[in-house]
């Protein structure tokens, strides 16, 4: 290629030009399908189930002649179905809104300088640079390749990934939007963006977009149904019995629409949602991006978590502490310090901020601080090709007219140098001594890298062999200062932390004994040979007794997966690079790193964690057991209402008796536990020792076989206490009057049996929704017994003092049932 015509030092556009032609071309963004209209979503509503046979419990009434009951039924639908609506779209939205902490970034040349930018904001003529594990974000013109591939199966179905060059036919030279580097490097013009690409033409999206649908809602869905078949089965059992004893088909057709309203949880999967939404957002804000629902319920089961050092235990911050040549002469220390900024991609601003790899930027500074000129060395040997590093050879090389700069893993790179160099020229190499050097850097915790060279004949046989070794440099990446706590929370929470790196088993196992990882004592390590030389029933024993794998390599960690999993535990597995992608997904949390994580690892995890940081993965298993805790209350708080008003229709229909609530007035209590009292459960802090308990199990049921039977004890002490208080106030007062005093004390049944599940007041904004539940529940039943208007629609009567006392010794005793009910984590 021509050097002058494709250098990126001296490429790229500048800020005006771009400005045109952003204006001209627009957004780099792929055409996407149209949501849903508003009114679609609102019609949506109505193929639920249960609102479905509300619907005809309504059409049923208005057929029958009583038009009040299909009208205030109706209403109470209408109600219903908008408040539905209104939360689930909102929990749509918002959790949508939080792809854009996921939108893909690249590293553009604008103003002579390179600088990372959103995909979006690439125009025709940007330069680009692409490197392994990114997917392409426009269609580009191939300007400089290092042993660049892509996959590009996306567009043409084949598997087997293409090699590229600048020295190709038409096709070797073409980088296609939404195509994916399976390796090396490359610099790439950008030729069409957006809905111009080739991808764009043919209307296919990139990547996933996340869904409010996950198997908790599946499973509350199937748990509508159920409802319905037991709703319509009572429903014709009441009506048979009715009809049986000699009532007019009129009175047994009223009576099954009165179950039915009563037993329908309507305001359920809204609800859910609302909670859903909630707490992946509140993750959001602490660092962890949910990708797919079902992440939220799984992270409440998970068992062992495997965990990267580099960046997500460390700082990712790193100083080079130390360089160990042959001997202190000068002349040997520049030749390091050559390799240093030779064989490296990062680059430094000139507010020593740096864009790259933090080892390469660290290594810059080092050079920059002993003299060097990192800008006038390039310039005089400029970077003719490159070896990219990989997990399979573990070094980097650049070729350049004058030599070959090579750096890697020192082991690796010791075994291929037949000569070392000194101040008087070369001598033998001594990899006894080198071994020595390495492992005590690492057993302070320091990461070690070698420099080497070659000279540029060699670049065609590099892998034969023959460097000439320099030495060992010695970095120091801290660890995050809460990550000990966080390590600590997660083994008081049951859960198991391993660290799986790829570098030295002592600097592993020196920075995992910092963070609290490895106890004192032997050390639990191992390496990729000890892993690869075990059979599966050694690997099971290893897996279960060690806390460090060292030197792993990308197949090792998919195999340490499959290993945990075939041994029961539930898995979270971090990972960057895009070999790490099949362990992410086989893992049931698979975790991409967000600032250092390759696009394919972002694709393939469940979560996404913004700055990398460990703690932020304990966070995100907090809050997944306190989002599957207010679920779970929220359901355990709605079923016991629902099923006592039911039974309360039921058992009245079968024995003949006067129905002690009506069936508007059902629909009335119903509508205020939904969009009242239920709510509270939203937004409920969580519960003091969420991360002092083990694990959930993965198959537990939301609602398990003991709390069914805390379900109908509830609900029994609901329907005898409101049968007593209809019966014991219609001997002193009207039917009117009972009922009303029937409603009130259910109403208030409610809240107490919501104040014992709530527990403890935790001052965040739950017990501020908790509150204004409360209050408007208070004045909702005010103004339900009081005002003229609902008194007719209802037949509702004004309560007095004496009411009054007996609601609220109802309220007590369902606080006290509540609270010998309520699940174990509401304390």
């Amino acid at each position: 290629m021509d050097a002058t015509e494709h250098d990126p030092r001296v490429g790229g556009l500048s800020s005006a030009a771009v400005s045109a032609l952003q204006q001209q071309y627009g957004l780099n963004r792929l055409p996407t399908a149209h949501a849903p209209r508003w009114w679609q979503q609102l019609l949506a509503q109505f193929r639920n189930t249960l609102i479905a046979i509300l619907l005809a419990a309504a059409l049923l009434s208005l057929v029958l002649g009583h038009l009040v009951d299909g009208a205030v039924i109706g209403t109470v639908i209408l109600i219903n179905t908008l408040l539905g609506f209104v939360q689930e779209n909102r929990a749509e939205k918002a959790v949508q809104a939080l792809q854009s902490f996921l939108a893909p970034r690249v590293l553009v040349r604008r103003d002579g300088v390179w600088q990372p930018l959103p995909a979006e904001a690439l125009v025709p003529g940007d330069w680009v640079r692409v490197e392994n594990g990114a997917r392409i974000s426009a269609d580009m013109r191939l300007l400089e390749a290092h042993a660049l591939r892509v996959d590009e199966s996306l567009l043409t179905g084949e598997s087997v990934p293409v090699d590229k060059t600048t020295s190709g036919d038409a096709g070797e030279l073409l980088l296609r939007a939404g195509t994916l580097v399976t390796g090396g490097d490359g610099v790439g013009q950008v030729t069409a963006t957006g809905s111009a690409t080739e991808i764009g033409r043919i209307h296919q999206l990139m990547g996933t977009t996340l869904t409010m649908r996950s198997p908790l809602l599946e499973r509350i869905s199937r748990l509508s149904r159920t409802l319905a078949f037991a709703v319509v089965l009572l429903a014709a059992i009441a009506a048979g019995v009715a009809w049986w004893r000699g009532e007019a088909l009129e009175f047994a057709l009223l009576a099954a629409i009165s179950l039915a309203v009563a037993i329908i949880p309507e305001g359920l999967p809204a609800v859910i949602s609302v909670t859903l939404a909630l707490g992946v957002q509140r993750m959001a804000q602490r660092g962890a991006i949910v990708r797919r629902l079902p992440a939220v319920e799984t992270l409440g089961t998970v068992t062992v978590i495997c965990t990267d050092k580099t960046g997500t235990l460390t700082e990712n911050r790193m100083t080079v502490q130390d360089l160990a040549l042959a001997d202190d002469s000068p002349a040997l220390l520049q030749r390091a310090l050559r390799i240093m900024i030779l064989c490296n991609d990062a680059q430094l601003r000139t507010d020593k901020s740096g864009i790259g790899d933090p080892l390469e930027q660290a290594l810059l500074r080092y050079a920059g601080t002993h003299g060097a000129d990192v800008d006038a060395l390039r310039m005089k040997s400029p970077r003719v090709d490159a070896r990219p590093f990989s997990h399979e050879q573990p070094f980097m090389a650049t070729r350049h007219g004058d030599g070959i700069a090579i750096k890697g893993a020192p082991e690796w790179v010791l075994q291929r140098c037949q000569r070392m160099a000194t101040a008087s020229g070369v001598a033998e190499v001594v990899p006894a001594y080198w071994h020595k050097v390495t492992a005590d850097m690492a057993t302070a915790g320091m990461r070690t890298l070698a420099l080497a060279s070659a000279v540029e004949g060699q670049w065609e046989t590099l892998d034969d062999g023959g460097w000439t070794w320099l030495g060992v440099v010695a970095l120091l990446d801290p660890p995050r200062a809460a990550v000990p706590a966080a390590i600590a929370a997660c083994r008081s929470a049951g859960i198991r932390v391993i660290m799986v790196t790829g570098d030295h088993p002592q600097t592993a196992a020196t920075i995992a004994r910092q963070v609290g990882i490895l106890e004192d004592g032997p050390a639990a390590v191992v390496d990729h040979a000890q892993w690869a030389g075990a059979n599966a029933e050694k690997r099971q024993v290893l897996a279960r007794d060690a806390v460090v794998f060292a030197r792993v390599q990308p197949a090792d960690k998919l195999e340490l997966v499959q290993t945990l999993q075939a041994s029961g535990e539930v898995v979270a597995m971090t990972g960057d690079g895009v070999n790490d992608a099949p362990a992410l997904r086989r893992a049931q949390i698979g975790v991409a790193m967000g600032q250092s994580g390759s696009d394919v690892a972002r694709e393939a995890a469940a979560m996404v964690l913004s700055d990398d940081n460990f703690a932020h993965i304990a966070t995100a298993v907090a809050e997944g057991r306190h989002i599957y805790d207010n679920i779970r209350r929220t359901t355990f708080f709605m079923l016991p209402t629902n099923f006592s008003e039911g039974l309360v229709i039921f058992f009245a229909v079968l024995s003949g008796m006067t129905l002690p609530i009506t069936p508007l007035q059902i629909l009335w209590v119903n509508t205020i536990t939904a969009s009242t009292l239920t709510l509270a459960f939203a937004f409920m802090g969580a519960d003091k020792g969420v991360m002092e308990r083990k694990p959930r199990p993965a198959r537990e049921a939301l609602i398990p076989g003991t709390l069914w039977w805390r379900i109908i004890g509830l609900s029994t002490f609901l329907v005898i206490t409101v049968f007593v208080v209809f019966f014991g106030d219609a001997t002193q007062h009207s039917d009117s009057h009972a009922h009303t005093l029937a409603v009130n004390a259910l109403v208030g049944m409610e809240a107490g049996i919501l104040l014992a599940m709530y527990g403890r007041w935790r001052g965040d904004r739950g017990d501020v929704v908790l509150v204004v539940a409360m209050l408007a529940a208070l004045i909702a039943q005010g103004l339900f017994s009081g005002l003229p208007f609902f008194q007719r629609v209802f037949a509702t009567t004004a309560m007095g003092g004496t009411d009054m006392g007996i609601i609220a010794v109802c309220t007590a005793l369902a606080w006290m049932a509540g609270k010998l009910a309520a699940p174990p984590q509401a304390v």
